[in-house]
């Protein structure tokens, strides 16, 4: 469908002519990677900009020409176990065809609505693996089967950035952190861990949230606030089964989990009107969910949380970057979809403010992307812009990954 702004006479002839143009571009990054590799493939900046402009082609549905494949010999992939410290898990990891020592990342999807098989998965793998990237892909069991957020996931990263470091194909000092909407927040609390945070090449984080408490609120009151200004925001379903979950675990009482769990999450009584069962058993902190899960102000909804049981505000603090943010010393490169509806923009916003001063980010926000698919459909010059700021950023991570 045309975007408001756009409208030709004959909707067949206008996607006809936008694939024709991507087609163009595709050509075209093909040609600037001719060139790239014959003027700038000796110095580092030249490489990694060959790097990226192979690499973008890989991970867009539209593009029709991917010469990665072309170019670079097909990754290992292969299950390999990271010990924990009472246990072991189970992490995919994506090996380069070139043999010797290569940069590595740690990427972690959290809470995935796909499978580790999924195309889309395998395929970011394997891209970031022909561009010499080694690539451990750690998962949280609690995230992937359950989904809820997983508190243990900060040393399940510590931990898989550590078996990277003792790996023999792996530079131990050129390890990044990348992560995916709940994944970026947990991926940036791992290299803000003093056990590693000294060491970590960079982060990247897409589409994460900033703080537990702010996305609480935004979520139940349907808001997205930023700099003051509050405004319309509708929540995925997904991520309000996250949130709504990770508040009904904190209750103490199973039969009050139990009986929000029917409330909220298997729809068995409409939301909005407190089950005559209930009234008389609740507690003072389940009536606050209650309420909380039921729809209300942003102003009600902040006075709500800060409400909430010294338990609960841990949780929420234990779980969000704005804690530690100055212990973060890598260098953070930040990507986000301006209309996300999983995570607002303005989480990321803040992000990329907090670290202003310090230095050392690279903040790019996206119309490309639907949350973190880049599907989202674009007139000809629009899209050009865009996939020009993915190359941009790639390139800084290809970088930083040198």
């Amino acid at each position: 469908m045309c975007k408001a702004g756009y409208t030709p006479t004959n909707h067949g002839r206008y996607h006809c002519a936008v694939k024709k143009f991507r087609h163009r571009l595709s050509l075209a990054l093909l040609i600037g990677i001719a060139l790239a590799s014959g003027w700038l493939g000796v110095a580092e900046p030249g490489r990694a900009a060959v790097k990226a402009a192979l690499f973008v082609p890989e991970i867009l549905p539209s593009s029709p020409v991917r010469p990665q494949a072309w170019l670079v010999g097909q990754p290992t992939h292969t299950r390999v176990m990271i010990p924990l410290a009472t246990d072991e898990t189970e992490a995919d990891l994506y090996l380069p065809a070139a043999s010797g020592q290569h940069p590595a990342v740690v990427l972690f999807l959290g809470v995935v609505p796909a499978g580790r098989d999924d195309p889309r998965v395998t395929n970011l793998a394997n891209a970031l693996a022909r561009s010499n990237i080694v690539v451990l892909m750690p998962w949280s069991d609690v995230m992937l089967n359950s989904r809820r957020l997983d508190t243990d996931a900060v040393d399940l990263l510590v931990e898989a950035y550590r078996f990277l470091q003792g790996h023999k194909s792996v530079k131990p000092e050129r390890i990044g952190l990348v992560g995916f909407c709940v994944g970026a927040s947990f991926a940036t609390l791992a290299a803000q861990d003093e056990r590693i945070r000294d060491s970590v090449a960079y982060v990247n984080s897409f589409g994460g949230y900033f703080d537990g408490r702010d996305m609480v609120v935004s979520i139940v009151s349907r808001t997205r606030l930023y700099q003051g200004v509050a405004e319309p925001w509708e929540p995925r379903d997904d991520t309000r089964e996250v949130f709504t979950v990770h508040l009904i675990e904190g209750l103490d009482d199973p039969l009050e989990r139990e009986a929000l769990a029917n409330v909220f999450l298997e729809g068995n009584t409409g939301p909005g009107v407190v089950p005559d069962f209930l009234h008389d058993t609740l507690s003072d902190t389940a009536r606050t969910v209650y309420r909380l899960l039921s729809g209300v102000s942003r102003t009600e909804a902040e006075t709500l949380v800060d409400s909430l049981p010294p338990s609960f505000t841990r949780t929420i603090e234990a779980i969000s970057p704005s804690t530690s943010i100055a212990a973060l010393n890598a260098p953070v490169l930040i990507m986000h979809d301006r209309e996300d509806s999983a995570v607002p923009a303005s989480e990321s916003r803040k992000l990329a403010e907090a670290l202003a001063q310090r230095g050392n980010v690279y903040y790019t926000e996206f119309s490309l992307f639907q949350h973190v698919d880049p599907t989202r459909p674009l007139p000809p010059l629009t899209m050009a812009r865009e996939v020009w700021k993915l190359l941009l950023h790639m390139y800084n991570i290809m970088r930083l990954s040198a």
